[in-house]
């Protein structure tokens, strides 16, 4: 399926950006950080009122030897609507893909 996909940037976050992302008629928020896969930093950069307020927090690590563009669009249609994503980037090259494939140039 091709999303048509586009991304503000709404706030700086530690190793990152916290995005509004617009997939088709999706609306949700994105964390996309350079950061190792670790549920301390998900801690860390997800606000407890996101994990008290009954949504969904995606999360996954992106890995320049997987198809990042197939990782991000595959979480994106599994997503509802106010869902939050949280892409734990292994390097500067997987975050600047990771934000292109979410609409955005770096």
């Amino acid at each position: 399926m091709d999303l048509m996909i586009t991304s503000k940037v709404l706030e700086t976050v530690e190793g990152g950006v916290l995005l509004e992302v617009r997939a088709d008629d999706l609306q949700v928020q994105a964390f996309v950080v350079v950061a190792p896969v670790d549920m301390e930093v998900v801690e860390r950069l997800v606000p407890i009122t996101i994990f008290e307020s009954g949504v969904q927090v995606h999360v996954s690590g992106v890995h320049t030897t997987t198809d990042i563009v197939e990782q991000i669009v595959q979480i994106l249609e599994n997503m509802d609507p106010n869902d939050v994503a949280v892409f734990l980037c292994e390097n500067t090259i997987a975050y600047g893909e990771s934000l292109a494939t979410l609409g955005l140039k770096h």
